[in-house]
């Protein structure tokens, strides 16, 4: 074999053992650091929070609370309380994204997800929205969630 070829061989041999090493760490940190999704499956309301469904369509977001009561694209909450929201989705995949608190959860058909958070202190409003494209009218899958 050539000088040439050999050192090709060794370099190309060099680049696959790098590439294995950095393929084995995503692996595992996959598989052992990295939760399985942004909510965990819904298991009841385990929490003691007070519940919220929510349910995504194309395009817009549908809350149910404990009482019965529905709204939708409008999301309204008590200052510093905790709420559970169980989440799906009736037609296709939706991502509920409040920016201003931190929250962020799939829903998905067929499948119940669930996020508890607690609210600000200070009463407000905040915009919400959909971050995973669901379609031709995917910006409308907005609105507004009041604190009181």
């Amino acid at each position: 074999m050539e000088k040439k070829t050999k050192i090709e061989a060794i370099f190309m041999l060099l680049i696959i053992v790098i590439l294995g090493i950095f393929a084995a760490q995503q692996a595992y940190v996959s598989a052992h650091e990295i939760p399985n999704s942004i909510a965990t499956q819904y298991k009841g309301n385990e929490s003691g929070a007070t519940q919220i469904h929510v349910i995504g369509a194309q395009w817009s977001w549908t809350f149910i609370y404990a009482n019965g009561t529905k709204s939708v694209d409008n999301l309204t909450l008590q200052a510093n309380t905790t709420y559970q929201l169980v989440v799906t989705s009736q037609d296709v995949i939706h991502d509920l994204y409040i920016g201003h608190i931190g929250v962020q959860i799939y829903a998905v058909p067929g499948q119940t997800n669930t996020l508890t958070f607690t609210t600000p202190n200070h009463p407000g409003q905040y915009f919400f929205e959909c971050v995973e494209y669901c379609g031709k009218d995917h910006y409308l899958m907005r609105g507004i969630m009041t604190v009181t």
